[in-house]
């Protein structure tokens, strides 16, 4: 789906914009006879996997630039994942292309207008500068799910808890990954080689994203620490529980052995060297329980138990 898009505001704009979503054969023609794009380019900007870059094309003279953005899980998804988002700027067009899982993002963008975006790179800036917010808003609703995680593995650990953690740590690879690639994106465009030229308003606009991204990734650094040794201190207390309960379970299975082989000679079927009276019953007990006793002090005496 094509649509052309308009801020807020009735701001008039010098460029036309473009949002493409569920992009299918129909939109594809459209794009290649009414735009004038390669097929090379329709490939780029239609790959889901693309990772984030910023590439110029002297040939064509537009410039390409992808980002990765975070989406929220899903029935298919229990974890948070990232898709890109690409820019494709061709003259004074701008084409941006996502999946519809992220339109919500373009839409909510949409409705706030902002009467200091003059050009479409401007525009590029703006949308990154309240995409990587979603970063932000994403990482302390993991922090607020991981909070209530600790306190449910202070008290007791249960499977559904340990499963929950592990979808936190899932989801904390997939957007650390996304915003190491974002950053060193944005870094590469400061570089004059890269073919986007930029004035002084662009570049302030591009300053101020690559600090909102460096304080996602210091705050997703500070997160992952937390949450890994959340995860070793769970680890150990489960290791530690298994190891209890086996010492318990071998310390009586010692002591039952006791009372098991003394029953089992006087369950012979032959003559034993014993009283031979109605009592021979409590003597073998009190036998019994006199050695448990004694097996019982020895394993406490060298630390066993």
């Amino acid at each position: 789906m094509i649509i052309k898009q308009k801020l807020a505001g009735n701001i008039d704009f010098d460029y036309k914009w473009y949002d493409i979503y569920n992009c299918d054969d129909h939109d594809i023609r459209l794009l290649k006879d009414d735009f004038d794009l390669t097929s090379e380019i329709i490939s780029y900007i239609t790959d889901l996997h693309e990772r984030p870059h910023f590439d110029h094309d002297y040939i064509t003279n537009s410039d390409l630039l992808v980002y990765d953005v975070p989406v929220w899980p899903t029935a298919d998804a229990d974890h948070f994942t990232t898709l890109p988002i690409k820019f494709l700027m061709v003259g004074h067009t701008l084409f941006t292309v996502h999946s519809p899982d992220t339109t919500y993002m373009i839409e909510e963008f949409r409705q706030k207008p902002d009467e200091h975006i003059h050009s479409e790179k401007e525009l590029i800036f703006a949308i990154l500068f309240a995409v990587t917010k979603y970063f932000q808003r994403a990482l302390s609703q993991l922090n607020s799910q991981r909070l209530v995680l600790d306190n449910h593995l202070s008290e007791r650990i249960h499977n559904k808890d340990l499963q929950e953690l592990s979808q936190v740590e899932k989801s904390l690879v997939y957007l650390s990954s996304s915003i190491r690639t974002n950053l060193m994106m944005l870094e590469s465009l400061k570089n004059k080689k890269s073919g986007l030229h930029m004035n002084a308003s662009e570049e302030e606009m591009c300053d101020d994203i690559i600090i909102e991204v460096q304080q996602s990734l210091q705050m997703i650094k500070i997160y992952s620490e937390v949450t890994e040794e959340i995860s070793k201190t769970s680890n150990n207390i489960l290791n530690n529980n298994l190891n209890n309960t086996m010492q318990f379970l071998t310390v009586w299975s010692l002591l039952l052995t006791i009372p098991t082989i003394v029953t089992g000679f006087f369950g012979m079927n032959v003559d034993l060297p014993i009283f031979h009276n109605p009592f021979d019953w409590v003597i073998i007990t009190v036998g019994s329980v006199i050695v448990m006793a004694i097996l019982l002090w020895y394993l406490r005496r060298h630390n066993m138990l």
